[in-house]
Parts: C-alpha cells; structure tokens; sequence
C-alpha cells in the first residue's frame, strides 16, 4: 500500500514537473494594454494588461510573464514587469493592474517580462486597446504587480 501511494505520488510530481517546464506558447496567447479610466489620477497612470487563451491549454498565470511600456515622445520612458494570477484555462481571460508614475500618451505590452521577448510571437498593442467580447468578471485574487481576474470568452 505504501510503495503504492509512493509511486502515484512520485506519478503526479512528475507530471507537475513536467507541465512547469513548458514554454508558454505565445502563438496561442494575446496581450492587450488599456488605461484603466475607472481610476483618476493626476500623478500616475493605472493600466490593465489582459491576456487571452485562444488556444486549447491549460497555464499557469505565474508564467505568463509580460513587459508594461509607457511611451512619451515616441520614446519608451518606463518598463514595469509583470504577470497574472491564476490559472489560464482555454478560452479564458486573465487580468492584472498594474501602474506607472507619471501620465503617459501611449503604452505597449510585449510577451515574456521584456527578457523573454525573443522567443517569439509576443503581441502588443499601443494605446487604449479594448478586449472583445462581454464576459462577465469571475473572480478576483491578489497577483504581482495588481488584482487577477478570469473571464469567459
């Protein structure tokens, strides 16, 4: 019974293991960037980066990694790091707030917290992006860098 319940154990370590080292698969992934307008302020600018799953996998929100960019001038004037809370399943949105001190005219988001932006197939989009569909919210949950939420889409 004991080398039994060792070896399912051992079983689902491994599977874990194995899930965890996976790359995230940005072709299936898009990242989207907006000014959060539900929020006023004169010396900052709060951002919502949303990612969507239009792919059949299920990911861990801790390693969708992205890169937050504000834009003043046509130059790039601040990077904030991030990623999501929660569990990315198919077809599903997650959600983070995030924020940049100062006020800024255009933002961009890029896949792999700037590091990891080579590996290819990142998207981002300037300005105030909106995400389609009316999904409602699901859930909420502390993550880095702001608040995960889940949508349906």
């Amino acid at each position: 019974m004991r080398l039994a319940l060792l070896t399912l154990t051992l079983h689902w370590i491994w599977i874990l293991a194995a899930h965890a080292s996976e790359p995230v698969p940005w072709t299936e992934l898009a990242l989207t960037i907006e000014e959060d307008r539900g929020v006023s302020s004169d010396g900052a600018t709060i951002c919502r980066v949303r990612v969507v799953n239009h792919g059949r996998g299920t990911w861990q929100g801790g390693d969708i990694r992205f890169e937050a960019r504000a834009i003043r001038d046509g130059r790039v004037a601040a990077r904030a790091p991030g990623r999501f809370g929660l569990t990315l399943g198919p077809h599903e949105t997650l959600e983070t707030v995030i924020g940049f001190v100062g006020r800024f005219d255009r933002l961009e988001v890029v896949a792999g917290g700037g590091t990891g932006a080579g590996r290819g197939g990142g998207k981002s989009r300037g300005g105030r992006s909106r995400s389609s569909g009316s999904a409602a919210k699901k859930k909420r949950s502390p993550a880095a860098g702001g608040t995960g939420n889940r949508t349906r889409g």
